[in-house]
């Protein structure tokens, strides 16, 4: 019995330290994946949906789990990395800039330097959409005066281009009847009569427009060249110039006539990491993220427009982080 007793207690013992796997042995990547949380957007926006697709990719391909969240936007992502809440995020680059540098009081009271650049991803307009029974009254944005707007979340880039928008056009907060609704619960109330106008900055197609287009009758307002230009010009962040003048099309919204796309604004999407994770984590990610682009572009119609050549010529001087920089380096690019 006690030699019954001994095997037993020798072959539990044996268990145990495979199963610790011994502890003079550090986990690494591969053997523990990490957990990346990243902070996106709405879950009816690009960001989210975009996200969620990279997030599986490159799981596969680093063996890091990413845990996908749904926020507010790009002052929450920021803010988000700021409070250790998200390792990960993707963000406007203006909205990252301002952050950075101390540019927007009422979102950041305080510069936000936690956090560094992985890379720009695609580009993003700022889309205007208008009910289809408004054509012969709202032909730009001027005319929408009076109407009941959403001009997106508290405190999202969408709600900051909105108001530059507006105030191009001589129209004030005051002048409409103010909505602060995400992309999807704007089509929603747009779709319930609720809503005349909504705007929203991301990539296009984005889902709500995709899915609101089917719905009811719907118009995507474009802005006068005149008045773009001047935008961009009196809209750098700092001493940096953000905007550009983009088309949107009927390949990205059957609404769009296939011979008149629509002209906007566009900014560009990027993702920014904490600064606390690691260098070889970040090269890691991305090493994947450009490695795996032709099947991110599958997976998502945005991904089409990742080239990595503009990987960090509009982000400022937010720097890149060390894992980026050396991935770039490698890859041919001057970081710098």
């Amino acid at each position: 019995m006690k030699k019954l007793f001994a095997l037993l207690m020798a072959a539990m013992m044996l268990l145990c330290c495979v199963a610790c796997g011994g502890n003079d042995t550090p986990n690494t990547p591969s053997d523990t994946p990490a957990s990346i949380t990243v902070g996106t957007g709405g879950t009816a926006g690009t960001y989210y949906a975009y996200t969620n697709a990279v997030g599986m990719i490159l799981k596969d391909a680093t063996g890091y789990n990413y845990n996908i969240i749904s926020t507010g936007g790009s002052v929450a992502n920021i803010n988000g990395i700021e409070d250790g809440d998200y390792n990960m995020a993707i963000v406007q680059n203006d909205t990252m800039i301002k952050a950075y540098n101390k540019l927007d009081d009422f979102n950041f009271p305080t510069a936000i330097t936690s956090f560094s650049v992985l890379g720009e991803v695609y580009s993003e307009v700022m889309q205007i959409v208008v009910r289809g029974d408004l054509k012969d009254t709202v032909k730009t944005l001027a005319d929408v005066k009076g109407l009941r707007v959403s001009i997106g979340d508290a405190g999202s880039g969408t709600e900051a281009n909105a108001k530059a928008l507006l105030a191009a056009y001589g129209v004030s907060t005051d002048d409409i009847t103010v909505q602060n609704l995400s992309a999807g619960s704007s089509a929603d109330a747009m779709k319930d009569g609720k809503l005349d106008v909504f705007f929203f900055t991301s990539g296009a197609p984005t889902t709500a427009i995709t899915e609101l287009q089917t719905a009811m009758d719907i118009y995507l307002l474009g802005l006068d060249d005149a008045v773009m230009d001047e935008f961009i010009a009196n809209n750098k962040v700092g001493d940096y110039a953000v905007y550009a003048k983009m088309d949107v099309t009927h390949d990205q919204y059957e609404c769009i006539p296939a011979d008149a796309p629509i002209t906007t604004i566009g900014v560009t999407a990027t993702y920014i990491v904490s600064n606390t994770l690691s260098e070889d984590q970040v090269y890691n990610m991305t090493k994947a993220l450009w490695e795996s682009k032709d099947e991110i572009a599958k997976a998502h119609a945005v991904g089409t427009g990742m080239d990595i050549n503009n990987a960090f010529v509009t982000i400022g001087n937010v720097p890149l982080h060390p894992g980026a920089a050396k991935y770039y380096t490698e890859m041919g690019l001057n970081v710098g």
